[in-house]
């Protein structure tokens, strides 16, 4: 089972890696409104800003609508020079809720007569779209745009009924326009080019900035990217168009038997048992082959769900049976190679997890993994009472006092952080000290590692497994808080490769980088540690 779960994972982490390194174009789209503007301060022409953009890589002309504040459906007079010289056009509309027959009809019209390569069609909900609009994209061989953070449902059923291609769309908000500085500019649209699959990305043109200082910003941007080998292209060669990735139901539905024969006999009661695991491979035979054929995408990711969930406490099962911190011939090197086998057990978990979810809706993100946050926080709560069953502590046996109380408190406050610092959105902002390590680690490393791991996790750990075989019952809850401190690491490797969007090389360097600086953290810990006890003895001598 272990090696059938191997050779699956090793066949779509190739086949994912493939897609990483062959689809490495973007698109630049800039708002026409912006250009208008634009030109009208800087004295040049319409038509002149869009050729000078156009020579710095900006290949799309945004028109945009919103069916909300009545804006109209009226070409520009250059549409015209625009056709002519070739320039590629691009429509947005938005609160498409509140069109009825009319506003259909308006929007129909408008699109042939702007003849977009690229549409982004938003509204607070999904809608049916009437079958002459349907027609008239599939006819002209449209592609969509789903905007990064925004409503995706109307595209998601037109490429599930109309077959049409997609790509993601990174637009910078109106209150961010103007007080981005030409390096977190490069830094942001870097990021969301490389890390979140992004097709095109939105160039805004700042009315508060040199318009030579926008345009050099560009031509900054495309040469940084160049770096890394990625291209401006035109929209029909974005992530997202051409060849796409699936993966087949049968080879789905052998990672989940394959995953699930392996976790639940180790997790289940009787562990080792051959009517155990041959009760649970039936089990995830039968559960997998009802839910794949009616409930394909769903079983997907309820699969991955579990898969997230119990991965760390089978890496603590086996890390309790048979890591080398917990023999009698233990040495200062067990905790580290102890680390660095479990990290490796974690990124098979990861890969299992995004192997499983393989499939071009998944990394372009018109399906999503939800259980990013429920599989970074509901492992620590199970962990808390496998490590009390495992040890045969009860509640009642752990001294509760006022260290203890700082120490319950000092967890449930980090954790509270993880919650709202995990995510894209969140009111909890780094500070000035945290942002710059983070420019640091970026600018010196090719992916910065994440600091729940290389700060926290690792070094954790590594002072958890070499004090976990010591000291017999005391520093019980020192111990407890070290462990879940420690898996937060492991949980957050895993939860690396849920992140099916970012490019999964990046995800393994990643993971690489942050073990490397666990281990070299976890060694000055463990190197204070063992001065504290030198000191203690020499008190007690």
């Amino acid at each position: 089972m272990i090696i059938i779960l191997l050779i699956l994972i090793g066949y779509q982490t190739s086949k994912r890696v493939n897609w990483d390194l062959s689809t490495k174009k973007y698109s630049v789209a800039t708002r026409y409104e912006d250009i208008k503007r634009a030109s009208s301060l800087s004295g040049e022409t319409e038509l002149g800003l869009i050729e000078r953009l156009n020579k710095s890589g900006n290949n799309l002309v945004l028109f945009r609508t919103d069916l909300a504040v009545k804006q109209g459906f009226v070409p520009p007079d250059l549409l015209d020079e625009l056709k002519k010289k070739g320039i590629t056009r691009a429509v947005a509309v938005s609160n498409l809720q509140l069109a009825g027959e009319k506003e259909y009809r308006q929007i129909l019209d408008y699109l042939s007569e702007i003849g977009p390569k690229f549409v982004v069609l938003r509204g607070l909900r999904a809608v049916d779209l009437p079958f002459y609009l349907t027609n008239w994209l599939k006819q002209n061989n449209t592609i969509l745009g789903t905007v990064e953070f925004r409503n995706r449902e109307t595209t998601e059923k037109l490429v599930s009924e109309q077959g049409l291609d997609w790509v993601r769309l990174h637009r910078v908000f109106n209150k961010e326009v103007g007080t981005l500085t030409p390096a977190e500019k490069r830094a942001r649209y870097s990021r969301a080019i490389q890390e979140r699959n992004i097709g095109v990305i939105e160039y805004r043109l700042p009315l508060n900035q040199n318009l030579d200082t926008t345009i050099d910003t560009l031509n900054a941007i495309q040469a940084e990217m160049a770096k890394s080998g990625y291209r401006i292209g035109p929209i029909g060669a974005v992530r997202g168009t051409g060849n796409g990735v699936e993966s087949s139901r049968w080879l789905v539905f052998g990672l989940i038997v394959a995953s699930f024969g392996l976790v639940f006999p180790f997790l289940w009661p009787g562990q080792g048992s051959y009517s155990t695991l041959i009760f649970w491979i039936l089990a995830s035979i039968v559960g997998g082959t009802m839910g794949l054929t009616l409930y394909p995408t769903l079983t997907r990711q309820a699969s991955s769900l579990i898969l997230a969930v119990t991965a760390p406490l089978v890496g603590y099962k086996l890390l309790r049976e048979y890591g080398l911190s917990f023999r009698p011939d233990r040495s200062l090197m067990s905790p580290f190679l102890d680390l660095i086998w479990m990290s490796a057990l974690s990124t098979i978990g990861g890969l299992a997890v995004s192997s499983t979810l393989l499939d071009e809706s998944f990394l372009l993100k018109l399906q999503q993994f939800r259980g990013v946050k429920v599989a970074l926080f509901l492992p620590l709560i199970l962990l808390v009472f496998a490590t009390l069953s495992r040890d045969g502590i009860s509640f009642s046996e752990l001294k509760f006092n006022y260290r203890s109380g700082l120490l319950g408190a000092a967890l449930l406050g980090l954790f509270l952080f993880l919650l709202f610092r995990s995510g894209n959105f969140t009111f909890l902002r780094s500070g000035d000290l945290e942002n710059a390590i983070r420019r640091w680690l970026e600018n010196t490393l090719y992916v910065r590692p994440r600091f729940k791991e290389f700060a926290l996790g690792h070094p954790s750990l590594i002072a958890w497994l070499y004090l976990a075989g010591r000291y017999g019952k005391k520093f019980h809850l020192c111990k407890i808080a070290l462990l879940l401190l420690g898996f937060i690491g492991q949980i957050s490797i895993i939860n690396t490769f849920s992140h099916i969007h970012s490019p999964l090389i990046m995800s393994l360097i990643r993971t690489g980088n942050g073990l490397a600086g666990g281990i070299i953290l976890g060694g000055i810990i463990l190197a204070v540690i063992l001065g504290g006890e030198y000191v203690w003895n020499l008190r007690k001598g």
